[in-house]
């Protein structure tokens, strides 16, 4: 559906109880910020951070069997350069599938497991995310995910291929193979720390194309004493970009949370010494990012926010982000 018209398409159906998404559930959020980022010049900007709206659901089939759907698009309440912006409506994960005692397949555009294997150790997604700074944080088109049930109520192994679909790699040869890339991660634990106080993974990437044919390791851990959450994550990549250029990363990232009653306290600390830009070539030498902040939660679905990050990239260039920021989920 071109994306001029999925806003009628988004607005009839919710208005006409009728259709077929009467059965589906809608949900979202939006999270929005006015901040000031200083690379020598100072910016003020207001700054969605994905926010999105989404529509999922599910039927019960024959042989214990469940179809399940998903349809979610990250959504722009600000504008770009303070101009129009054409991307109001951005594909995220959008699916469909089938579940049962075997476990979860899923056809379509999703998270990559590497990239869920981080949990919730990144206190700062989506506001001083770590993708600045580390490899992985893909989404894949064309892609097949399976999802393990829970074994002995700890362990699950998430997997997914990608099909070549036709496209092609940096040196152009063709991708039409049923696995062109992979991406696998085994989790153990509760990433939300409600049924067990920790959460631990290791998720492995080769030859995605979303990850730029970039292979990378991954190892997540986080524990949940009392009221304070600690997070920790360390990774490993190599490849060759499409700049011909050999690329070898190691990052790592730590986190902190306290939380009393309403408020929550967040630190966060990370280190690469590597990075790519958004057109997959080298970006210098990597950098560290420090970020601070405040949640204040105001209802079961809303919390008001402050942050501050310094940043350096390359040795040199520092960089400076602080903000204040609503977000309201549905």
């Amino acid at each position: 559906m071109k994306r001029k018209l999925l806003p009628f398409a988004i607005a009839a159906a919710v208005a006409v109880p009728g259709v077929a998404i009467a059965d589906a559930t809608i949900y979202g959020k939006l999270n929005v910020s006015v901040r000031n980022v200083d690379t020598g010049e100072d910016t003020w900007e207001l700054e969605s951070h994905a926010s999105r709206l989404g529509f999922k659901g599910d039927a019960e089939l024959d042989y214990g069997l469940t179809a399940i759907y998903q349809m979610e698009y990250e959504i722009s309440p600000d504008q770009e350069d303070g101009g129009e912006s054409d991307d109001t409506f951005k594909q995220r994960d959008i699916f469909v599938g089938l579940k049962g005692g075997f476990g979860t397949l899923k056809l379509g555009n999703m998270d990559t497991p590497l990239k869920k294997a981080q949990g919730k150790v990144d206190l700062f997604s989506d506001i001083v995310d770590m993708n600045l700074l580390l490899d992985g944080e893909n989404r894949q088109d064309n892609a097949i995910n399976y999802t393990s049930p829970k074994f002995a109520n700890m362990f699950t192994i998430n997997t997914m291929i990608e099909v070549g679909d036709g496209a092609t790699d940096a040196d152009d040869n063709e991708r039409d193979g049923i696995a062109e890339g992979t991406s696998i991660a085994i989790t153990a634990g509760d990433k939300k720390y409600k049924k067990q106080p920790f959460y631990a993974a290791l998720a492995y990437d080769n030859d995605l194309t979303e990850n730029k044919g970039i292979s990378t390791i991954r190892a997540v851990a986080g524990y949940k004493i009392n009221a304070l959450t600690l997070g920790a994550l360390y990774q490993t990549s190599e490849g060759e970009l499409e700049s011909n250029k050999d690329y070898d990363e190691d990052g790592f990232l730590v986190s902190a949370a306290y939380k009393m009653d309403k408020v929550t306290l967040k630190g966060q600390y990370i280190s690469s010494d590597q990075s790519v830009d958004a057109k997959g070539n080298i970006d210098g030498e990597g950098g560290e990012l420090f970020t601070l902040g405040v949640d204040y939660k105001l209802g079961k679905k809303t919390k008001t926010y402050v942050y501050y990050a310094d940043g350096e990239n390359d040795g040199d260039d520092e960089y400076t982000v602080y903000g204040l920021g609503l977000e309201q989920k549905f």
